[in-house]
């Protein structure tokens, strides 16, 4: 990181110090009259003294969420098992310009994809982050879930329903509420850090906590501000990461070993591939190698045909991992009386993060090959020469650095006006990423310095790189004022805003109904929410890359090896409308203690995608203290992201197996919005069981399943080119796929599309069981969720190659297996089981823990056996230790905590995966054993 992110970082640690100084020893404990309080909880909008669990919410209370031993928002979500593979994450690719590169981390919610989990801050949404990358080659949108400081967090609630009639879109798979602390009294300040064993990775966050009554305890102000640092980790420190090649790694599966589909080496190199009409294609080589036709002096020489296996270039020698990370989180809470009954509260956030890594320079795109003219200074072949693959190591590493930073500012009040309890606000919120990478490669700049007839500004592209070691690095360096001419530094900036107003009433006791009071809650809800995308002009397409000596535009892309993608804004109006009533049918009842009712309705109208209105039942029957049954029934929406409608243009390169040439090489795919898309639909319907036979035992068991239409997606471009092998079969040919003379592809044309139907099934499991003795105080849970089915529908393209392969056509080979379509559970991501349990002991001032997290198995079908048999990959199971101390009558040690943690003692490797890194970081970790003391003291 730069100094000008260390010194922000130190300066923001005295302010930390400076802020819990002050308000230290001016805070005294009040004591309030007693009163009822009608609280509002997830899944409903109605205030109520007593709340029946009429829905399925899981809980973390600071408490569990202390006992994870998480330092960010990615690591907590990982402890909850209804949360599937989290995509956006820092180890999940190298990390091209078009991802969402920085500290962000995407929430998912069933493993249903990102962008269909409603998140929430204290009840109200959350600004999107302004990063987009994809999923199913869709690009999807998520709240970054390590804006927040985990350890201001005073709870997480996950509904585990669907809550579109609550709370509007995206909240298909359900709700995730994160309730900051405000109500604190006193002081706290803590110290964090961490380190993974056998890695540069460490972990250090300073944070602290305020709060205080004034005004004759009129008025109450909590402010929090979390620092945090991390050291990253290079691709070197971990086995499954050092290399790309792991055809041999000790882990696979007997009937993998040796597999070329393991050997992710690339074939962009510095070696070279090119191509002239006399030798065809040809690459450079060390002339000790067999097979030189052409000696080129120096100890080199050209060979004719692709590069070797051998000589294929290994990226991970130069890859960070784990990103640095400096990050600053500020959070502030205001509540103040005023008179008849009103109350006046106002939010604030801030938070800033900057990252860097590092990856080796780029190689040219299929689409940019260009030629080089004879007179070329270093052109020996006296013959036009076109540049296949080339990666121009000697320019050094690519320098990436992200800085994210977000505001969310509210204000609003809250009253009672006889039996009605009502609520307004208003939010302003806005999110920013700078991307910036430097040591990047002009395109136009590149071919000049290569077709240069000057020795004081030519660039050798023939010089080869190091014989000693041919897959990494290059011991015969241009000079650096001949590389400077050409490298560039790329920007791209984004931003997201979201503007709210609301107004919401509630009355706990409408009328009288049976045996009870008919509770309803009523509001309105006006937001605004905008997205832009400003790339750098050397990617949007105003600055195209030519071949000077053809006079043909090569890529709209000027930057070596990055796809184009043109700049991109739009925005949309939501205005919607709800009501809801909650009706206790029975109470005190022979076979009905209490039989409740929740209905709701909601209605949202988006200024680009049209209007929906949805529906929600939801019925909760106590036929006695001990058992309960509960069960609903939502239909729901989510509306196409900014970036599926407005987006055009999208240039996308991917490597592709391509039946017609029987290779696979790199593929630009591209990519369209559809100002036509609809707002997916979906039902969602739940049943569930809550057992308490004693006072202290709490089981749950809950059955769901969501049907979703319409929903967003894309024809898979290796769909594409086997359906246009198969129509070239038959004599004719898929026009979606441009081919040049020589048959290889020069792209293919995609639209994103409502798409065919998906049906997802699962249940959840809980234990919760405190036990109280002399010895001390025991707490056990239990949280699991299995999924029982995943089945998407194939569209019609994709339908009749799935047919085709099954009849073993050869035209479509079985063993490219097509993804994103039938039955998807235990697929790249998606095990059936996922569970969390945990154990606290605590006695006096002592407490011990100890955590387990559990994944089952699952297969990567990116590579398969020759009979279309994927990759397994096994379960993983990691379990954590911690044990603290509470400091009582110690002097100035007094109000201390010491908290020392093991996570992962056994230091369990994720398993061995054909992925970037070479596990699905996903859904495992690698941080492997990790080390962790913590230390608090509050005033």
């Amino acid at each position: 990181m730069n100094n000008t992110g260390k010194t922000r970082f130190q300066l923001s640690a005295m302010a930390l110090a400076v802020i819990t100084s002050i308000t230290a020893n001016a805070n005294e404990q009040t004591t309030k009259d007693t009163e009822i309080e009608r609280v509002e909880v997830l899944g409903s909008n109605i205030k109520r003294a007593q709340v029946a669990d009429t829905l399925p919410i899981t809980v973390m209370s600071s408490d569990d969420i202390a006992a994870t031993g998480a330092a960010s928002g990615e690591e907590l979500l990982r402890s909850i098992p209804q949360i599937g593979e989290m995509a956006f994450n820092n180890e999940r690719a190298i990390g091209g310009v078009n991802d969402a590169r920085g500290d962000v981390s995407s929430i998912n919610l069933r493993g249903l994809g990102t962008g269909n989990t409603l998140t929430l801050l204290n009840g109200r949404r959350l600004v999107l982050h302004p990063g987009t990358q994809t999923e199913n080659f869709v690009p999807v949108s998520t709240v970054n879930a390590n804006t927040l400081p985990v350890s201001g967090l005073k709870r997480v609630e996950v509904l585990r329903d669907g809550a579109a009639a609550i709370y509007g879109s995206d909240a298909v798979a359900g709700v995730v509420n994160y309730v900051l602390k405000d109500d604190y009294e006193g002081s706290r300040i803590s110290v964090n850090h961490g380190t993974s064993q056998g890695t540069e990775l460490s972990q250090t966050s300073i944070s602290g906590a305020t709060g205080l009554s004034f005004n004759d305890d009129k008025t109450h102000l909590t402010m929090s501000l979390s620092l945090y640092d991390r050291k990253g980790m290079p691709a070197s420190d971990r086995d499954y990461a050092a290399s790309q090649d792991r055809r041999e790694y000790a882990g696979l599966p007997e009937e993998y070993i040796g597999d070329t589909q393991l050997d992710n080496r690339s074939t962009s190199s510095p070696w070279g591939e090119f191509s002239t009409d006399t030798l065809k294609t040809f690459h450079i080589q060390p002339n000790t190698m067999s097979g030189c036709v052409v000696e080129l002096g120096d100890g080199l020489c050209a060979d004719k045909g692709s590069l070797s296996r051998d000589m294929r270039y290994d990226r991970a020698f130069e890859q960070s991992m784990t990103s640095d990370v400096q990050r600053a989180n500020f959070y502030g809470y205001l509540n103040h009386d005023l008179d008849n009954d009103i109350t006046l509260f106002g939010e604030a956030i801030y938070y800033h993060a900057e990252t860097q890594r590092w990856r080796e320079q780029a190689g040219n795109l299929t689409a940019q090959r260009f030629t080089i003219s004879p007179d070329a200074y270093y052109n020996p072949f006296g013959e036009t020469v076109t540049m296949r693959r080339y990666r121009p190591v000697d320019t050094g590493l690519r320098d990436i650095q992200v800085k994210d930073t977000s505001f969310r500012v509210l204000t609003g009040l809250s009253g009672y006006y006889q039996d009605w309890d009502w609520e307004s606000a208003v939010l302003y919120s806005e999110a920013k990423t700078h991307d910036k990478t430097y040591n990047r490669i002009d395109a136009n700049a590149f071919f000049d310095a290569v077709n240069s007839t000057d020795a004081a500004t030519a660039y050798n592209i023939f010089n080869g790189a190091d014989p000693a070691n041919l897959n990494s690095g290059d011991a015969t360096p241009n000079s650096q004022a001949v590389i400077d001419q050409f490298l560039v530094n790329i920007d791209r900036e984004s931003k997201t805003s979201l503007a709210l107003m609301d107004f919401k009433v509630s009355n706990a006791a409408l009328f009288e109904l049976g045996d009870g009071e008919v509770g309803m809650a009523s509001g309105v809800e006006f937001r605004r929410e905008t997205y832009s995308d400003d790339r750098d002009p050397l990617l949007d397409g105003s600055k195209a890359f030519f071949d000077k000596n053809s006079g043909e535009m090569l890529s709209e892309s000027g930057v070596l090896g990055s796809s184009n993608t043109p700049d991109s804004n739009g925005s949309r109006n939501v205005f919607s409308a709800y009501v809801e009533f909650v009706a206790p049918l029975l109470m005190d009842r022979p076979f009905a203690k209490n039989l409740e009712l929740q209905l709701a309705a909601r209605y949202e109208n988006f200024s680009d995608v049209g209007s929906v209105t949805k529906p929600k039942v939801a019925l909760s029957w106590m036929p006695s203290d001990w058992l309960q049954v509960r069960a609903a029934y939502a239909e729901g929406f989510r509306a196409p992201n900014l970036p599926q409608v407005v987006e055009q243009g999208i240039s996308r390169s991917n490597t592709r197996y391509d039946p017609i040439t029987d290779s696979s090489y790199g593929i630009t795919e591209i990519r369209g919005g559809n100002k036509n898309l609809k707002p997916e639909d979906d039902t969602n319907t739940s049943f569930g069981l809550v057992l308490m036979p004693f006072d202290n035992i709490t089981v749950t068991a809950d059955w769901w399943n969501i049907e979703q239409d319409g929903v967003v997606g894309i024809l898979n471009s290796q769909t594409h080119l086997l359906y246009d092998s198969l129509l070239r079969s038959q004599g004719g040919s898929n026009a979606n796929v441009i081919r040049g003379d020589d048959n290889e592809v020069i792209h293919v044309n995609n639209q994103y599309d409502n798409l065919s139907p998906r049906e997802i099934e699962g249940v959840d499991f809980s234990v919760f069981y405190d036990l109280k003795t002399d010895f001390g105080n025991f707490d056990f849970k239990v949280n699991a969720a299995r999924l029982i089915r995943f089945e998407q529908q194939p569209d019609d393209i994709t339908a009749q190659v799935l047919a085709a392969q099954q009849a073993g056509d050869p035209a479509v080979p079985k063993s490219i297996v097509i993804t994103g379509a039938g039955d998807l559970i235990q697929q790249n991501g998606r095990p059936e089981w996922r569970a969390y349990a945990s154990m606290r002991f605590k006695r006096d001032q002592w407490s011990v823990g100890t955590t387990a997290n559990y994944v089952s198995d699952f297969y990567d079908t990116s590579i398969t056996t020759s009979d279309g048999e994927p990759l397994p990959i096994d379960s993983f199971t990691t379990i954590n230790l911690y044990g603290d101390y509470r400091f009582k009558d110690a002097g100035w040690l007094s109000k201390t905590r010491i908290r020392v943690g093991i996570r992962n003692i056994a230091d369990e490797k994720p398993p061995i995966a054909d992925e970037s890194f070479g596990y699905f970081s996903s859904v495992h970790s690698n941080r492997g054993r990790y080390f962790y003391f913590d230390i608090s003291k509050s005033f």
